[in-house]
């Protein structure tokens, strides 16, 4: 009894085995010479993320402060953004309409946030000598903040509302606006 135990012990063994660590560490240093995960994230490859504003410099007047700032637009792609004539660029228009939407709608639950971290602050905060007089101006602009913010989602809104009437009356399928 104990040799036909000790004779499945010693086969479960072999089997148990698998891949050697020398092994796993070749196969691994394989798979990430084949990945092509080095990615470079630039803002070209992103398209709608924006620098820091530039000051002007001392030495520069006004109209070259203001050609340094403006950021680069494609024409042709300004033109077709406005007036979409194909499928390809309705779907892109509709797209940044799109995207334009989730950006606004983060912007409003971000400052909400916000105002609602100063309003708690002006409630519990006891640290603070003077809370009304140093916490009402800061939630009074940041009250300022989320209307604009809420504002500009409106506008969002109603630019992918006026595509699909745009898409609509131009009798292009309605599949083109997804």
């Amino acid at each position: 009894m104990k040799t036909a135990l000790l004779i499945l012990v010693f086969h479960s063994m072999t089997f148990a085995q698998g891949v050697s660590l020398g092994d796993a560490a070749r196969q691994e240093r394989a798979r990430q010479k084949a990945s092509t995960g080095n990615l470079k994230v630039t803002n070209e490859t992103l398209g709608t993320a924006e620098g820091p504003p530039s000051s002007p410099e001392s030495g520069k007047t006004d109209t070259d402060a203001t050609k340094v700032a403006a950021p680069k637009v494609d024409d042709k792609a300004d033109a077709t953004a406005e007036n979409p004539t194909d499928e390809a660029s309705w779907r892109n228009a509709f797209s940044h309409a799109r995207d334009a939407v989730k950006r606004a709608e983060d912007r409003v639950q971000v400052v909400q946030v916000e105002l609602n971290k100063l309003n708690l602050d002006l409630l519990t905060r006891s640290d603070i000598f003077n809370r009304e007089g140093q916490l009402a101006p800061l939630i009074e602009a940041k009250n300022k903040e989320l209307a604009d913010a809420e504002n500009d989602l409106a506008a969002a809104r109603e630019k992918v509302t006026q595509l699909e009437t745009d898409l609509r009356r131009s009798g292009a399928p309605s599949g083109w606006a997804r």
